[in-house]
């Protein structure tokens, strides 16, 4: 069967595809940073807590991690309803063909949820690791489901398998890209989660804190490797894709090659104690990277649709309005998060 007979016709979308490429951008961008501190800030805690056990050393805190939660899941909503105006006719499907997997992430999410707040607000040593491993497995279960969505939408080849697995339960572990793409998520949460507790410590302690020393080398040592693995993920992408990224398309090129020399500096960086100029330099190194995922998603996804063949029905009003309501939440969030204390939240500020 031809992959194309298999994708839906697409909607009509309200606003031209542009800004909602855009606005995916910016979202996503704000969603991977603050799920980033909640999943690398569990595995730098689960680890820290893991050597203390076994030394008599102080564990490495990084503060706020049910806030961050509660944020990143907010944020997460955000990019994947932009995402569904565009390429609704790839995730739907996608979702359905591996709809138990998809419905189980909202139970496994509260249960993370329990978890986080329990490790943060509980006072027994052994309760708070346990809650904090159950709630990270949970986080890292959700991680691999949702990469599993992100690459299945990607390929309509794959959805052919449906015909032999009708129980919404499959996954597209065929693919070579999922798991380097899953392991980079996960080395960039360690590094984005460790650059983050240097900064609260920056704040709470002072610029010689030794967590502030600490914090960038897990973020220096986690980038290094997140290099390395962005090169894997490269590798892993089928070769006429591939070829986009190394020469075959200028702009998917430069973007990817500054990402790669900024990724290079901003580890120098950290290296030499340069904490703001380290963070400075992050925030454009996320965006970039999310950029190029844009661009990966295209290049893919090119052989069946392209975003400004879409149907423009525009709904000016209601966009404005949408807009005005984003700009409210954008300083109610900024808002409550000044006024957040400087050792974290909990009892136990972490």
């Amino acid at each position: 069967m031809e992959a194309l007979s298999l994708v839906p016709a697409p909607d009509t979308i309200p606003a031209p595809w542009w800004l909602f490429e855009a606005l995916v951008v910016i979202a996503l961008t704000i969603h991977f940073i603050f799920i980033n501190i909640v999943v690398g800030g569990g595995i730098i805690a689960l680890g820290s807590r893991l050597r203390q056990a076994k030394k008599d050393t102080v564990p490495f805190a990084v503060p706020g991690i049910t806030t961050a939660l509660a944020l990143g899941i907010n944020f997460g909503v955000a990019p994947l309803l932009f995402a569904q105006v565009l390429y609704g006719q790839f995730l739907y499907t996608s979702s359905i063909l591996m709809a138990v997997w998809w419905i189980l992430v909202i139970p496994v999410l509260i249960a993370a949820y329990y978890g986080a707040y329990i490790y943060s607000e509980g006072k027994a040593q052994a309760i708070r690791s346990t809650a904090l491993a159950l709630s990270l497995a949970a986080l890292l279960y959700i991680a691999f489901i949702f990469v599993n969505n992100m690459t299945l939408m990607l390929n309509p080849k794959a959805w052919a398998a449906y015909f032999g697995n009708r129980s919404g339960t499959m996954l597209n572990l065929s693919d070579p890209a999922l798991i380097p793409r899953y392991v980079h998520f996960l080395v960039a949460s360690v590094a984005v989660a460790g650059l983050y507790g240097a900064l609260r410590a920056h704040r709470s302690e002072g610029p010689k804190a030794p967590a502030v020393r600490k914090g960038l080398r897990i973020f220096s040592g986690a980038t290094a490797v997140q290099i390395a693995s962005g090169f894997w993920f490269l590798l892993s992408l089928p070769d006429n894709t591939m070829r986009l990224f190394l020469g075959g398309n200028i702009l998917y090129t430069t973007i990817l090659s500054v990402g790669i020399v900024l990724a290079i500096a901003t580890v120098l960086m950290a290296v030499r104690g340069r904490l703001i100029p380290t963070t400075a330099s992050l925030l454009v190194l996320v965006v970039l990277m999310v950029v190029n995922r844009a661009n990966l998603r295209s290049a893919l996804l090119s052989e069946y649709f392209k975003p400004a063949d879409l149907m423009l029905e525009p709904q000016f009003g209601v966009m404005a309005l949408f807009l005005l309501a984003v700009a409210g939440m954008a300083f109610a969030i900024r808002r409550m998060i000044s006024m957040l204390p400087a050792s974290g939240v909990g009892r136990n500020g972490r």
